[in-house]
């Protein structure tokens, strides 16, 4: 995702106007009620700090009950809603993000054992 309109919409005086990637992935799971959307979250690193503070409130349940999508132009509620996002680095992810979020740290391929996998294909 490149910018907020991926996420609420675009207004539909836009040439090829789409609801928001939210709405869309709930349209295709067609249930809103404990579903879960995954991103990656870096992506979300490169929005203007603007842009990145309206998004984050998508993700914080105490307001995203009354989110609402651009294309749609009505409050729908995500406060049902999982939401699970991925990243490599916290480092680019902007501070108004993270306060919404409980961390899981996953652990990885240490660099022996990448060196090792490497060396076996």
């Amino acid at each position: 995702m490149h910018d907020e309109a991926e996420i609420r919409g675009h207004r539909r005086t836009y040439i090829g106007a789409l609801p928001g990637q939210i709405i869309q992935s709930i349209r295709r799971a067609e249930v809103n009620d404990r579903s879960s959307c995954s991103t990656r979250l870096t992506s979300w690193s490169r929005f203007p700090r603007r842009s990145c503070i309206g998004s984050s409130e998508t993700l914080d349940p105490e307001q995203n009950n009354t989110f609402r999508d651009n294309y749609l132009d009505v409050p729908f509620d995500l406060s049902k809603v999982l939401f699970i996002c991925t990243a490599n680095v916290l480092d680019p992810v902007p501070p108004p993000l993270l306060d919404r979020m409980e961390l899981i740290f996953l652990q990885g391929y240490s660099e022996e054992e990448k060196v090792h996998i490497a060396s076996n294909t």
